[in-house]
């Protein structure tokens, strides 16, 4: 049964070769070389045969309105087979060998390659000694590239990049196999930073670099694709002088595909405008800087340092103020002769991501230099401000503290001073004290229309007062007296009501200029007048 079932696939087999053998009789398809190629319309099907003992390659010729992707698909009757394709100046730009699956014997053909604009050859080619037949399709996909190119690349140096704006328009590009780097040219009228925004399509790796105006390699990145997206994100802030730059993208590792860009530009707003290079990058180039101004400015990847120069009229402490957006920089301050008199590396905040740097130096008069320096690659926008010492722009870095103890009247707490500027704050606060509660003595008594009444002292008292009353509840007709002086202890209160029950209470008082607090009122007790 498997001997007639392989039989019946030879004859098929033969008769499939005979037809296709007939077929290209016609279409005059066995071209044996590039100049006796046949025409390809692109989307189309074709077949073809390689012989045992015929040409070893046949050629299709095909022609690219503009840049963007072929998809070669089909199938292959043989165990091998080479594929080729060719620019029209039959220079080889792709190659494949293929070989058959082992249990169906076809070999499966699908290829995706990025071409420029132009005309082309296909090619399939024998492989040692395997032949047969074979069909193939090729699809072509436009990338509606931003700039059209033609065989080889339209913009592959400096000398002929292409010019793009920095307002945020998407552009569209394509790294082929016979356009290996794209170069594109911006101005900046100003100092800024301009975001490299770019998307690389289902390409495993890429080269992008920037350069000066004078072709000096500023920066160079090689990205690598998300392993689950199979796409390259860069979203990278170029700082830069004013000037004019060139952008280039290359292939790295033979990857070839789409990708499309942009590049926004935001201002730095500095103080000082800066060109190539950077304007105020020593002390001899020192930009002139005014106490409790700010100056803005950038550290740039062709501007790595800013000179200021500032004069005190007389000795004073000084502030130096330094906000950055970016995550670490230098700070440095000189004498008129140029000597390092202090130098800072401060980081930023890791929440804000912001450096917020002040210190303190108590200077002579005379002038002296500040230098804002790149530190390990961080480049950004900064904000410099150097002003007379105040408790508003003090650091506050250094305290003096001293313990305050509760009085009567206020609380407890300890204070900070700053040791620059004065600056104080108060904390661990403790209740304010409270007097004590008194009592009455068990020996007061009544006598003829009076009271007599004792109570216990307490400390720190200026004195006490006494209140009593007919009413237990003490709610109406209440009247008082006051005895002054710590140490008093005994007060009669005459002219009261023959036989009548008068309720008593003391407490003792503080008094401080204007100010009294009393403590609690004392247990009650009642004494009746005879």
């Amino acid at each position: 049964m498997k001997y007639k079932k392989r039989v019946v696939q030879i004859f098929l087999l033969y008769v499939l070769t005979i037809i296709l053998m007939a077929g290209f009789g016609t279409k005059k398809v066995n071209a044996e070389s590039i100049s006796n190629s046949v025409y390809y319309t692109l989307g189309t099907q074709e077949s073809g045969f390689i012989t045992e003992n015929g040409d070893d390659k046949q050629y299709y010729m095909f022609t690219l309105p503009e840049s963007g992707s072929i998809k070669i698909t089909g199938s292959a009757y043989m165990q091998y087979i080479d594929l080729y394709v060719y620019d029209e100046n039959a220079n080889e730009l792709w190659n494949k060998e293929q070989s058959w699956n082992s249990t169906s014997e076809v070999i499966s053909i699908n290829h995706t390659i990025y071409l420029t604009s132009g005309t082309y050859y296909f090619c399939v080619g024998k492989d040692g000694g395997h032949y047969g037949g074979f069909d193939f399709k090729i699809d072509f996909n436009p990338i509606n590239e931003s700039f059209n190119e033609i065989n080889g690349g339209s913009n592959n140096a400096i000398a002929n990049a292409n010019s793009i704006d920095t307002d945020g328009t998407l552009y569209t590009a394509q790294i082929a196999v016979n356009d290996e780097k794209d170069f594109f040219k911006f101005v900046l009228h100003e100092s800024g930073k301009a975001n490299f925004n770019a998307l690389f399509y289902e390409m495993e790796e890429v080269y992008w670099k920037i350069y000066s105006e004078e072709g000096i390699e500023l920066l160079s990145k090689e990205p690598s694709w998300n392993s689950t997206t199979k796409n390259i994100v860069v979203n990278d802030d170029l700082y830069l002088t004013s000037g004019t730059y060139y952008i280039a993208v290359s292939e790295s590792s033979g990857c070839t595909g789409k990708y499309t860009f942009s590049l926004p530009f935001s201002s730095s707003e500095e103080a000082y405008v800066e060109v190539n290079g950077g304007s105020n990058n020593s002390i001899s180039s020192a930009s002139s800087l005014d106490l409790e101004n700010d100056y803005k400015g950038q550290i740039a990847l062709n501007d790595e340092k800013d000179f200021y120069a500032f004069t005190l009229d007389s000795s004073q402490s000084i502030s130096i103020n330094v906000q950055a957006g970016m995550e670490e920089v230098n700070v440095y301050l000189y004498d008129f002769s140029g000597n390092e008199l202090s130098s800072w590396n401060p980081y930023w905040n890791d929440i804000t991501k912001k450096i917020d740097f002040k210190e303190t130096k108590i200077l002579a008069k005379g002038k002296y230099y500040v230098a804002i320096v790149l530190d390990y690659g961080n480049y950004g926008d900064y904000i410099l401000n150097i002003s007379p010492l105040t408790k508003n722009n003090c650091p506050h870095k250094d305290y003096d503290s001293e313990w305050h103890d509760s009085t009567y009247f206020t609380k407890g707490y300890r204070e900070y001073i700053c040791q620059e500027c004065g600056y104080s704050y108060k904390t661990d606060y403790e209740p304010v004290k409270r007097l004590d509660q008194g009592y009455l003595y068990s020996y007061c008594y009544a006598g003829k229309r009076n009271i007599n009444v004792y109570w216990s002292t307490i400390t720190d008292a200026s004195g006490y007062q006494i209140r009593y009353c007919t009413r237990k509840d003490f709610k109406s007709d209440v009247l008082t007296r006051r005895v002054n002086g710590q140490s008093s202890d005994r007060i009669i209160i005459g002219k009261l009501k023959r036989n009548k029950n008068y309720y008593v209470q003391v407490r003792a008082y503080k008094t401080y200029g204007s100010k009294t607090v009393y403590g609690k009122w004392s247990g009650k007790i009642k004494l009746k007048t005879k």
